[in-house]
């Protein structure tokens, strides 16, 4: 088994092997242009070739953070992913030449997330899950599935007279309200930067999509689309509108439009209250469970020594420009 290191030049054998086996867009090679652009962020892109033929590869990411340290991880910014294998021996290679890497890098840990794969001699948590709608059927049956306190809800943000805007136009709009409602929780937000690189980047693979009331700015969302499954990365709403429910009729929208994809499900991401609210007997909603798995490095434990911590790591977004690369 052979390991090779992927230059920016190695998109096409990046994503030839990748691309259909993929489970979000972090996936993609393009996300490793994304994170550089956006802050700086260096990129380890790993493929393993069995008698000249791709037998796996493995996206990490190295970052220093203030809060969090100098570590390596897979997905970033994401749920999962990152690790693809199609054989033990593959993902085994892969894994090993990831060690050998955090040494030489002398990170304080290795964090690889998965679906379904345990890897030996990793701290796993299987804490974190998330929802994934089925989206079959007519737009009128995939209504008449949801719970009736939601479709009511629904159908309350249609009759308020919002407008709901999409595409790469909407950027801008989406980051304002985004960084609007993250500011007001006292949380860190990303940049526009990051959200324009998306869009030059991920091109059709991403939507924005703003609500508005009038002139004013309600809410935003950004969908991402790979294998038939549509992604929630960010929905936001203002609270003084929540009793006119912009944030189902953001919902909504997106289910119709990965419809109109050809999608056959919807991502919501971790967001626990939104998939309470989207599920039921009728909708099929399906959580999926995660594997944050992770490894100390260079004889340095992981920082704070527990799994909370790991699940921060694998969720926080870091604030505008405090991440960089080495």
């Amino acid at each position: 088994m052979r390991i090779e290191y992927l230059g920016d030049s190695h998109s096409a054998r990046w994503d030839s092997y990748v691309a259909a086996r993929a489970w979000a867009v972090t996936d993609l090679f393009a996300w490793r242009h994304v994170a550089r652009e956006s802050y700086g962020i260096a990129s380890h892109f790993l493929l393993a070739e069995d008698n000249g033929v791709c037998a796996g590869a493995l996206a990490l990411y190295e970052v220093r953070h203030p809060v969090f340290g100098h570590y390596l991880a897979t997905a970033l910014f994401g749920t999962d992913g990152g690790l693809f294998s199609d054989s033990d021996a593959a993902r085994d290679a892969l894994v090993a030449e990831a060690r050998a890497l955090a040494i030489r890098l002398k990170v304080s840990y290795l964090v690889i997330r998965t679906r379904g794969v345990e890897l030996r001699d990793f701290q796993k948590d299987y804490h974190l899950r998330t929802a994934l709608i089925p989206l079959e059927g007519t737009a009128e049956d995939l209504l008449a599935r949801l719970p009736g306190k939601t479709r009511n809800q629904v159908r309350r943000g249609q009759r308020e007279g919002f407008a709901v805007s999409s595409g790469a136009d909407q950027v801008a709009a989406f980051h304002d309200v985004f960084h609007r409602h993250m500011r007001r929780l006292g949380s860190p937000a990303h940049s526009l930067r990051y959200y324009k690189a998306i869009a030059l980047h991920l091109g059709e693979r991403a939507e924005f999509f703003v609500v508005r009331d009038g002139t004013q700015l309600v809410a935003g969302a950004l969908l991402c689309f790979v294998n038939g499954t549509a992604s929630n990365l960010h929905t936001v709403a203002l609270a003084e509108y929540n009793t006119r429910c912009p944030n189902y009729l953001l919902y909504w929208r997106m289910m119709e439009e990965s419809r109109a994809r050809g999608c056959l499900q919807m991502d919501l991401d971790a967001r626990r209250s939104a998939a309470r609210n989207w599920r039921s007997r009728k909708t099929g909603v399906q959580m999926c469970c995660h594997c944050v798995t992770t490894t100390s490095c260079s004889g340095v434990a992981c920082r704070g020594g527990s799994t909370q911590t790991i699940r921060n790591i694998a969720w926080l977004s870091p604030p505008g420009g405090a991440c960089r690369s080495s």
